[in-house]
């Protein structure tokens, strides 16, 4: 008998969800991780996104990572699609799937199914693009606020490509992209995934958060950046207008200096920490899982024995 099996680690930035996510790749079968990650999708941002390394992907295949580049754009539903695909070849090869990223909109579009929309958004598009222009991110995101306050609230302010999205359904399209999704159609993927949220202290988190930025600038997140600078990418381009790079260009251009530009990226960072786990207690499938309490070790004997518990039997 098949026994379709996929488990889902989420929960807040800088949780260590990678490095769980590995641990457990080493203790069940043939396993194959499929990003979650909004941002780990671009090529050439690999250590503001905290991209897995050369070496954590040769541990076991990895999905949906350096797949565009940063100045396309993209959609929850086109992420559902590819990440379905990839998930039933994996099953199909007798692996198991683990989902991996902080991206919820993501993740639950992939399990849950999303909407189709075939409105025809190219003239709107070029008019909010204008206006971004002419009177800056800021603007439209007080204009999404009135026109999708569910959406608003959910939006980064400087997520220019969400904001632009959000703002063009709720122009031309068939309700506030906020309706649509409550309204969206589809199968499940999985009939009982397991799904997990991994947690911790707030102030640890927090603190967690400060030194990754630390850590990525060390690492050379400047230099990225720069590059990718000169590579002709401008920050009006989707993902250069997402958390950190935004800041890092701002203070490259010389428009902020290089401190406040980095303490801002912690704050932002710690915002989205918030929302990520204001999203994951929404979602009453998930197992939560507290670091503090359980520790590395014991979140990862959690997962696996959870998933011999679900599955183990129908293993092989």
């Amino acid at each position: 008998m098949s026994i379709k099996k996929l488990i889902l680690i989420t929960g807040p930035t800088a949780t260590g969800k990678t490095e769980i996510a590995l641990e457990v790749a080493q203790h069940l079968p043939k396993v194959e991780v499929i990003s979650a990650d909004s941002r780990q999708i671009y090529r050439y941002m690999d250590i503001g996104t905290a991209k897995p390394t050369a070496e954590q992907q040769n541990q076991c295949p990895h999905h949906l990572l350096d797949v565009l580049g940063p100045e396309e754009n993209y959609s929850a539903g086109a992420y559902a699609r590819a990440a379905r695909s990839i998930i039933e070849q994996v099953w199909n090869r007798g692996g198991l799937p683990i989902m991996v990223g902080g991206t919820g909109l993501y993740w639950q579009s992939a399990l849950d199914g999303c909407f189709e929309d075939v409105t025809e958004y190219a003239p709107t598009r070029a008019e909010l693009q204008n206006r971004l222009h002419c009177e800056g991110l800021a603007s439209l995101y007080e204009d999404l606020g009135r026109r999708d306050p569910v959406a608003h609230a959910r939006l980064q302010p400087g997520d220019a490509q969400r904001i632009l999205r959000a703002l063009e359904v709720a122009m031309v399209g068939k309700g506030t992209l906020s309706k649509l999704w409550r309204e969206r159609k589809g199968q499940p993927l999985v009939r009982q995934p397991q799904m997990i949220s991994l947690t911790m202290a707030r102030i640890q988190l927090y603190e967690r958060i400060d030194q990754r930025v630390e850590q990525m600038v060390e690492q050379g997140w400047v230099e990225e950046v720069r590059s990718l600078r000169e590579m002709g990418y401008d920050p009006s381009v989707s993902a250069l207008g997402t958390l950190g790079y935004l800041e890092m260009c701002s203070a490259l251009a010389g428009h902020c200096p290089w401190k406040e530009a980095v303490e801002r990226t912690k704050q932002r960072t710690r915002h989205l920490a918030k929302r990520q786990i204001t999203w994951c207690r929404r979602d009453r499938r998930l197992r939560e899982l507290d670091l503090d309490v359980w520790g590395k070790a014991g979140v990862v004997q959690r997962i696996v024995s959870g998933w011999e518990y679900r599955w183990g039997r129908w293993a092989g």
